[in-house]
């Protein structure tokens, strides 16, 4: 039996199925339970016009097991087409992404500013702190420690209003000529006084891995290895000594920096030194003073100045040394002051 090209029953153009894709039938020839082309009526199949476009096809055809045909008898009605099924659901669609990136960024605009503002201040910080940091030797830590001084700001603009170098009036003041006390009554005023600072360099360590501390005191302990140290130029500052009574002085000095040789370093050459310092007195008397390079104390006369106090104004303070051994810091490492209890 030849296999026909058009469906039996809905005349629609056979594909190479057993089925009808128009009408679900089987196909004679094709399928063993399809009716034989002779059993049905003749009746003339007449194929679809050229120019119109075959129905569209119903799905699914081949999901579920053929129906059972049962051949129908002399005159029988054609049997009714299969049920059709519905198609499946679309699965659901996955929710859209557009929405939430053409959102705008709501964040504040500053945030990014603030942040690279703060790191910009930690690191001048730490930078401050590495630039101030040089010492004699490689275990310094930060101190407070005064012993019997109290220190004040290093940037403490000095008593005339003035943070660089103070005026200089005249050396003569302002008060009634001190008398001149009798030679014999003149001492070392020093060990009595109390020191106000305008800083304190951290503590060091020597070669031989000894504790190094620059205190205020160690100006008047009568060794010169020792000495008061602050971090960087102290030019323009001042320090202030008090005594514990009104006091006729003759005499000032100091030894200018700090007068330390540790091994084979120097370290009076290493660090600064200060080379032009003023004494100022309570009746605004002011002596200038210049001073050399030298480790042993550098004296000055004054002629009897009555005072309960004396300010020391730093004029001028040389460069460290360069290379490996050059310290920023300026040093005194002995102070003096000559005269007689009032």
């Amino acid at each position: 039996m030849t296999s026909p090209t058009y469906c039996t029953s809905c005349g629609h153009d056979l594909g190479i199925g057993r089925f009808c894709t128009n009408c679900g039938r089987p196909v004679p020839g094709r399928h063993p339970e399809a009716t034989p082309a002779s059993t049905l009526p003749a009746a003339p199949v007449v194929p679809p016009p050229s120019g119109q476009l075959p129905p569209a096809a119903r799905y699914p055809l081949f999901a579920d097991a053929p129906p059972t045909v049962m051949a129908p008898g002399p005159g029988a009605p054609p049997p009714s087409a299969p049920p059709q099924h519905a198609p499946p659901p679309s699965p659901p669609m996955a929710p859209s992404s557009r929405s939430s990136a053409s959102a705008p960024d709501r964040r504040p605009v500053w945030i990014p500013w603030l942040v690279a503002l703060v790191l910009l201040a930690l690191i001048g910080g730490v930078g401050g702190v590495l630039l101030l940091g040089g010492d004699d030797s490689d275990g310094d830590q930060a101190s407070d420690e005064r012993g019997s001084s109290q220190s004040t700001d290093s940037t403490r603009p000095s008593d005339d209003g003035s943070s660089d170098q103070p005026d200089q009036p005249d050396s003569t003041g302002t008060g009634a000529p001190a008398q001149e006390p009798d030679p014999d009554d003149v001492v070392d005023l020093t060990s009595s006084v109390t020191a106000e600072v305008p800083a304190i360099a951290p503590p060091s360590r020597d070669t031989r891995n000894r504790p190094v501390r620059f205190r205020p005191a160690n100006m008047w302990d009568d060794k010169p290895r020792t000495a008061w140290r602050m971090p960087g130029d102290g030019t323009g500052q001042t320090l202030t000594f008090a005594f514990d009574e009104d006091v006729v002085i003759t005499e000032v000095g100091m030894i200018n920096g700090y007068a330390k040789i540790d091994g084979p370093t120097n370290w009076y050459t290493s660090n600064r030194r200060i080379r032009t310092v003023q004494w100022e007195f309570d009746d605004g008397t002011r002596v200038t003073q210049d001073l050399d390079d030298q480790q042993v104390i550098q004296m000055i006369d004054l002629g009897p100045v009555e005072t309960r106090s004396v300010t020391v104004h730093l004029l001028g303070v040389s460069a460290p040394a360069k290379g490996a051994d050059g310290r920023d810091f300026t040093a005194i490492s002995e102070i003096r002051f000559l005269g007689a209890p009032r």
